[in-house]
């Protein structure tokens, strides 16, 4: 008898199943330009390695639109390569959705001192408002604490 309802089950559960992933949501790219400004909060060497701490705003255009607050740290080598890493919250308006969202964001520079052009990934997180249920994660290229461009995947879940 158990393994009659297991087979029951089974039958019933399978086109639930088919039909959640017919119905799985698909991302929707959107790009634009940001600019940052940075204010450096600490600056060391460490195995003539510089390290500098910076609190920074990001202003970000098009359908990802609005301001992040934030951090972050930039570690340049001596051969003028780097990497940064930082977080912040993003306030604004994402699709036509507005509310706040916390944002990590890690890279890698070159072509320090001159224009030192980065590239790097982005990933949103804990949205509130219209954004609670925001899953969003992406790329970041341009010029280091200049701006430069995003291309990022959002999904409303």
């Amino acid at each position: 008898m158990s393994l009659k309802i297991t087979r029951i089950a089974l039958s019933l559960l399978i086109p639930v199943l088919l039909l959640s992933g017919a119905s799985a949501a698909t991302p929707t790219t959107v790009t634009g330009p940001f600019t940052t400004t940075a204010t450096n909060t600490g600056v060391r060497t460490v195995d003539g390695n510089l390290i500098v701490t910076q609190t920074l705003s990001i202003t970000t255009a098009g359908d990802f639109a609005g301001t992040l607050l934030g951090s972050d740290t930039v570690i340049l080598l001596s051969s003028g390569t780097g990497t940064f890493f930082g977080s912040g919250t993003f306030t604004g308006t994402v699709l036509g959705k507005s509310g706040t969202v916390t944002a990590s964001f890690t890279g890698t520079f070159k072509g320090f001192p001159t224009l030192p052009v980065l590239q790097g990934h982005t990933v949103f997180y804990n949205g509130t408002g219209g954004l609670s249920n925001l899953e969003a994660q992406g790329t970041i290229q341009g010029v280091l604490n200049v701006g430069g461009t995003y291309t990022i995947q959002v999904l409303f879940t």
